[in-house]
């Protein structure tokens, strides 16, 4: 992957971070794996408001789900591992790597 992917990625991860709810949705989950539900309640937000939150997390790789058989199957949400690096040796890299291009 180029510099300027790399940017373009960092950006994207970082307008998703850049939301208060979609914050306090990753402390949650970095606590215990949780139902859509179980959040909408905790969070006192709507279903649908919640579950486009995680869909919008789980689109920039930073939640993953998982379906839980049962007489009504649901859908769990965990934190995936990630790491978000600014630094500005990191930025100096991809400086050097844009340069390059």
């Amino acid at each position: 992957m180029g510099a300027r992917d790399e940017l373009k990625k960092l950006a994207e991860v970082l307008q998703v971070l850049a939301n208060p709810v979609r914050l306090e949705i990753l402390a949650l989950l970095s606590v215990r794996p949780r139902y859509a539900y179980e959040l909408s309640k905790k969070l006192k937000l709507s279903y649908p408001l919640v579950h486009l939150h995680l869909r919008v997390l789980e689109k920039a790789g930073l939640v993953e789900s998982t379906y839980v058989p049962g007489p009504r199957t649901k859908r769990v949400y965990r934190v995936k591992n990630f790491v978000v690096e600014i630094s500005p040796e990191r930025m100096r890299e991809l400086g050097e790597g844009l340069e390059g291009e």
